[in-house]
């Protein structure tokens, strides 16, 4: 029988025996790879029926000496420190809790002078622009604060939303790109991101033992590069856009990686990282607010805030692999021990099907968009081994609620 799922993720869906993540979770990508009929890697499990991301919480908790890890780190700043005053490290990040952490810790803690970057998100919400600003004048960081070209971000936007129902993608490719693109700027050697993508299952428990961040994300040859599940030739063609116009949106020639010797880690391998511990530190230090109400699709109000495009991703990630906001939100809190996992699983089940109503207009208005396209376009990317329309109503055929 000829499989109904889409973008090649298993059949039947199957939860992890710890958190509340399943198997429908695809494995992160470099974006241009990005083709709208790519096949994708689901999660990994082990055959007790424990995802990778459980695996890596598992391991944090039991297996690792964080005193020899952070001493690690200590060792390695030594090598970057500089003492004239100039950039010794660089932490790129758009004013969430992640890159305020990192960079006050680099600062306060371990005494280095850190250059912040931010590729900006595409509709800054009111609280995610007030955390920027706190994270440049209350935790007192210089900022290089970079805005692509409007009109080709709604380009961008509007074709990923089309083609991939991911409109986040023109972000999602900066902030891969353009921090070792303004370290090479700066001379600047060592990069810092936050929490490694380990913690989220997308890097394998076999891979963890290293601290760096992979090229694979950032670097890679233009000529096949897929921007909105497009080729290059497409927007040259449709909306007369030379290549350099695109440039902000593509990966680093590995031949310009190969002249400079950058290095770039997760400060969380080094750094036990815990998103609701850390949410209380910079609340206290760098002046972080939460959101003023519930987030859609999730029952907080601290993560994800900073675009208004966030809320349209999230339901996306529903809409396509089963995964509300809220499971994301659940699954790290049971791994980190804040919940347990009947508590996850009662939180999917009341907030992770709700509609992202707060930002939808603004974000659909901005790529010329109308709200009845909009719809019929999200109805196109149900896969139909998870949905089933009965009259006019969508239903989930595999829930694991109960």
């Amino acid at each position: 029988m000829k499989s109904k799922t889409k973008y090649g993720l298993p059949n039947k869906l199957i939860t992890c025996k710890v958190c509340v993540m399943t198997n429908q979770k695809p494995h992160s990508i470099n974006e241009t790879k990005n083709k709208k009929n790519s096949k994708k890697k689901g999660l990994d499990f082990n055959d007790d029926g424990i995802c990778a991301a459980c695996q890596y919480a598992i391991t944090k908790k039991n297996n690792i000496d964080w005193s020899f890890r952070e001493q690690t780190l200590e060792n390695l700043l030594k090598k970057y420190r500089k003492n004239d005053g100039s950039y010794d490290c660089l932490v790129p990040g758009s004013g969430g809790k992640d890159s305020m952490f990192a960079a006050y810790l680099l600062k306060y803690k371990y005494n280095m002078n850190p250059l912040t970057v931010t590729f900006s998100p595409i509709q800054y919400t009111d609280v995610g622009w007030k955390n920027l600003r706190a994270w440049i004048d209350i935790g007192g960081f210089d900022n290089i604060l970079f805005s692509p070209n409007g009109k080709i971000v709604k380009i961008l936007a509007r074709e990923a939303f089309l083609n991939l129902l991911h409109p986040m993608q023109p972000f999602k490719f900066g902030i891969k790109t353009f921090a070792v693109k303004e370290a090479i700027k700066n001379n600047i050697d060592l990069i810092f991101y936050g929490e490694p993508y380990a913690e989220y299952g997308s890097e394998s428990i076999k891979t963890i033992s290293t601290p760096n961040y992979s090229q694979d994300w950032y670097e890679g040859k233009n000529k096949s590069a897929f921007l909105g599940g497009k080729d290059l030739s497409y927007y040259q063609k449709k909306y007369n856009l030379k290549k350099k116009e695109l440039s902000p949106f593509l990966n680093i020639d590995p031949k310009d990686l190969k002249k400079k010797n950058i290095r770039v880690d997760y400060l969380g391998w080094y750094v036990k990282w815990d998103p609701q511990e850390i949410y209380y530190y910079v609340t206290k230090n760098s002046g972080f607010e939460i959101d003023t109400q519930r987030v859609d699709g999730t029952y907080g109000r601290y993560a994800g805030l900073d675009d208004k495009f966030e809320w349209i991703h999230f339901y996306s990630q529903y809409i396509k692999f089963g995964l509300g906001r809220a499971r994301f939100d659940a699954s790290q809190e049971i791994r980190n021990g804040h919940i347990t996992r009947d508590e996850g699983l009662r939180l999917c089940k009341k907030f992770e099907s709700e509609f992202p109503s707060r930002y939808f207009k603004d974000c659909i208005d901005f790529m010329g968009i109308s709200e009845t396209k909009a719809l019929k376009v999200i109805d196109k990317f149900r896969p139909k081994h998870l949905w089933k329309k009965v009259g006019k109503e969508w239903q989930r055929l595999q829930e694991d609620y109960n």
